[in-house]
């Protein structure tokens, strides 16, 4: 199976904006909500998309290209179940990837994406729900 993937920088940068992190020793994860595609209300959400980075810091280009096989493989394991949650997760590589045991890898991964549930709207505290000024 193979996970949507993030293509363009935009979406890279909102998620780093506007996502809920998780910091691992190998990685960061940010996840982000999805938007429905165009800005339109309508229109249904797609689905889980990943977006990988590892940076020149991590290594050279072998080792970055090693990180992110090895990371692509523990997030299919990892994300199986949830590729219908319509968001958006980007992992940030760190040069830890090729030393961690790969079952850790994908707990990591998958305790993740559990800790950055979607935030449910909170209701506004009484005090300021009133709009009128008090006299």
């Amino acid at each position: 199976m193979r996970l949507a993937r993030l293509t363009q920088r935009k979406e890279f940068l909102a998620a780093a904006e506007h996502g809920r992190r998780f910091r691992s020793s190998a990685f960061m994860v940010q996840v982000r909500d999805a938007e429905p595609e165009n800005g339109r209300a309508d229109e249904t959400p797609r689905g889980l998309r990943l977006g990988l980075t590892a940076s020149r810091k991590t290594g050279n280009a072998v080792k970055r290209n090693r990180i992110r096989r090895r990371l692509r493989a523990a997030a299919a394991q990892a994300l199986r179940d949830q590729t219908h949650k319509p968001c958006d997760v980007v992992i940030v590589a760190r040069s830890e990837v090729l030393g961690a045991d790969f079952h850790a890898l994908v707990a990591d991964l998958s305790i993740a994406i559990d800790r950055a549930k979607p935030q449910k709207p909170q209701a506004k505290p009484r005090a300021q729900r009133s709009a009128g000024p008090r006299s």
